[in-house]
């Protein structure tokens, strides 16, 4: 392959950029939506289309577009038999690409129907690869009757192999979170076989977590750190003896100070996994008050974590309202006072005003382990 020119050296510096950007990304539908919108700008194309190929079916089936003002992509695009597209079968099996200009020179009759079907007159067919096989087909559409150079050609090939790799990391990335997720299940099942009440404990709060975060208006993905903190909020319970954990009545005051050591047991067992790192300050500070009367650290107020004053708030609403060993629950009302009561002092005001708004206004949620896990992964 021959070096790039001076004249070309500025198209590869673009694509480079372009590269760089794809790789900031972590969602791979996003990635493809760059990925078309950055080929139609840079080719200076009409439109771009990135199908999804799923081999079982043998189909292709448009994931991500950008078309210029004013065309626009359909929202639902429909499965395609490759059977019916030899052309785009073909670039996927070779990953050679393909170029159509005005339906001549040779060209497939089907490919050209259907380019000329959309009002196009070019065509330049690529395939992002990912860990050696077709993960996608893209097309660039032009309403001009044009070539594609061969330097474009080249180029717009290393930015769909750049987007491949960039895409193979995101599938490692969720490979591993699925994992992780399954760490969280042994934990959690682990918790349960310790204190069947205290997982369910959390299942609860992890909902109520939810719909607080929401509530204060929190990002989706730091409410769902925030919901799978609280999951695992009481997981240190695991190094608390049973004799202290399921005594009937009021601790003494060893066993108080021995109880108050499970946050800090708990985060030091979700320190050594890399994607529980965000939890670990936020299980930690779970206990803590806003007025520095908590534990471990007696921190207070902004210096707690929010997703810790959300949990707080939380658990502390959910155990009075559930019957304990020692005593029956507080009627709703009653915990609402109670929880009003100690704003300012044991709670975040903020976090109270949410939760009291999600209580009355959705009721109290009950909800089983499995729905949580899965808004956790949402």
């Amino acid at each position: 392959m021959a070096p790039l020119g001076a004249e070309q050296l500025e198209p590869a510096l673009e694509v480079i950029e372009a590269a760089q950007q794809l790789w900031s990304l972590d969602d791979i539908p996003e990635m493809l939506a760059v990925l078309a919108r950055q080929l139609t700008d840079w080719l200076a194309a009409s439109a771009c289309l990135v199908s999804l190929v799923d081999e079982e079916r043998g189909s292709v089936r448009g994931r991500a577009g950008h078309a210029r003002p004013p065309l626009r992509w359909p929202r639902n695009s429909t499965e395609q038999p490759l059977a019916e597209r030899p052309r785009a079968a073909a670039v996927l099996t070779t990953a050679e690409p393909y170029a159509l200009v005005g339906g001549v020179g040779g060209a497939e009759p089907l490919e050209a129907a259907r380019l000329h079907g959309h009002g196009f007159r070019s065509l330049l067919m690529l395939a992002l690869r990912v860990e050696g096989r077709s993960h996608a087909l893209i097309e660039v559409f032009d309403r001009r009757a044009r070539t594609f150079s061969e330097a474009e050609v080249r180029l717009a090939q290393a930015l769909a192999g750049e987007a491949g790799e960039a895409v193979a990391r995101a599938r490692m990335q969720e490979r591993l979170e699925d994992a992780y997720f399954a760490t969280l299940g042994t934990l959690a099942a682990a918790l349960e076989a310790k204190d069947a009440y205290t997982n369910d404990h959390a299942n609860q709060i992890a909902e109520l977590a939810g719909a607080v975060c929401e509530q204060l208006g929190i990002a989706p993905e730091k409410a769902r750190i925030i919901r799978l903190a609280a999951l695992l909020h009481d997981i240190g319970k695991i190094g608390i003896p049973e004799r202290i954990l399921h005594k009937p009545g009021a601790l003494t005051a060893d066993e108080l100070e021995v109880m108050r050591e499970h946050p800090d047991i708990g985060a030091r067992i979700l320190e050594p996994v890399p994607f529980f790192a965000e939890l670990v300050p936020l299980v930690r500070a779970s206990h803590e008050r806003f007025d520095g009367g908590g534990y471990p650290l007696g921190t207070s107020a902004e210096t707690i974590p929010l997703g810790s004053r959300v949990i707080a708030v939380c658990d502390a609403f959910h155990a009075m309202t559930e019957d304990r060993v020692y005593r029956p629950a507080m009627p709703v009302e009653a915990a609402i006072s109670e929880i009003e009561r100690c704003a300012g002092t044991q709670f975040d005001p903020e976090c109270v005003q949410a939760l009291l708004e999600v209580v009355r206004s959705q009721g109290w949620p009950r909800v089983t382990r499995d729905r949580v896990v899965r808004l956790a992964r949402e």
